[in-house]
């Protein structure tokens, strides 16, 4: 394999799908996979890149955070959150990228979201890229996590930073589930006392996990957008570090669009 997609559980992801996809039209001689990388075996990353014959491979949850240290050099964005999500191998050298940030920002724009008010659920590395996007953007941030300690390790501490007891409600224009609750039909309404939030009719949810397409927490908001914009857009800029080359976003997505509507049918 050429490429691969590392995480734990890894069994959701349609990463392979997708760069597969990219590199037949743009006739690559190139395959993509995925690897169940435990976090007791993420510190062998180098052997296990080495062992598979991997240029590079997209980092998924749990990794995006701790893969930082076994890595030779972390570049522009991924340097300014410490969350990595892209690495690429040149001459045994390892270098991390963060293209989350640039993949979600341009969701936003593209789909002309109002985001002068940001709610963002959870501390993880996925927050820390919403939030640094919504940083660029100028949006107002706040950050609700479930320990205060979660916080420590945010270098940039422009927002709002509170934990679910302190919670007391208020109105957002977009609400960004940026945890792991959903995967298995978790709701993070009830975990985050989101009942509390006031006028959902305007506020758009926005759930970074995109499988399920509508998960439990989309369901409260009558607008609402999953993950899977920001999963291509974040798997093309990782494409054009690895190649150097544009990737064929709008083929990628009409590929990927039939195949969900095909397996839901």
């Amino acid at each position: 394999m050429d490429y691969a997609v590392i995480g734990h559980p890894i069994k959701h992801t349609y990463s392979p799908l997708i760069h597969n996809t990219n590199f037949k039209l743009n006739r690559d001689n190139l395959f993509y996979d995925k690897l169940e990388v435990t976090p007791e075996s993420l510190s062998n990353i180098r052997n296990i890149m080495n062992e598979n014959s991997l240029q590079g491979i997209n980092v998924t949850v749990p990794h995006k955070e701790t893969i930082n240290q076994y890595l030779d050099y972390v570049n522009g964005h991924g340097r300014t959150i410490q969350a990595v999500n892209t690495v690429k191998r040149v001459d045994d050298k390892l270098y991390g990228y963060n293209t989350d940030v640039s993949g979600y920002k341009k969701t936003i724009i593209d789909n002309h979201f109002t985001y002068e008010k940001v709610l963002i659920l959870g501390a993880g590395g996925a927050a820390k890229a919403v939030l640094l996007a919504h940083q660029e953007l100028g949006s107002n941030v706040t950050i609700v996590a479930r320990r205060k300690e979660s916080f420590e390790t945010f270098k940039n501490k422009k927002f709002n930073a509170i934990t679910i007891d302190q919670f007391d409600g208020g109105e957002f224009d977009i609400v960004i589930n940026a945890t792991p609750l959903g995967l298995n039909n978790e709701d993070p309404f009830k975990v985050f006392k989101l009942d509390l939030l006031s006028n959902l009719t305007d506020t758009v949810g926005y759930d970074l996990i995109y499988n399920p397409a509508v998960t439990p927490f989309m369901a409260h908001f009558n607008k609402s957008i999953n993950g899977l914009d920001m999963l291509v857009n974040q798997a093309m800029l990782s494409y054009e570090i690895w190649t150097g080359k544009a990737g064929n976003k709008e083929a990628v997505k009409s590929t990927l669009k039939q195949f969900l509507e095909e397996s839901h049918e």
